[in-house]
């Protein structure tokens, strides 16, 4: 009965080795995909600035060149 009952512990596929911290694995890998994500965010709002930025260049050359229109 032991002996089954250890075997189908080390045969549910857990590739774990003697010592191996699990949770501290997932704390880690959980940081690392937080700081991915706030670089992600970071380069979303970049990229977010730099788009409204163009538009509003858009816009004023857009009434720019209407008002041009206007004055001949």
């Amino acid at each position: 009965m032991r002996k089954d009952r250890i075997k189908n512990i080390t045969d549910k596929g857990d590739k774990m080795e003697i010592g191996e911290n699990t949770f501290l694995k997932l704390r880690e890998q959980r940081d690392q995909a937080r700081l991915e994500c706030d670089k992600v965010k970071i380069q979303r709002d970049i990229a977010l600035r730099k788009l409204n930025k163009a538009l509003q260049i858009a816009k004023d050359l857009r009434k720019l060149i209407e008002n041009g229109n206007q004055t001949k």
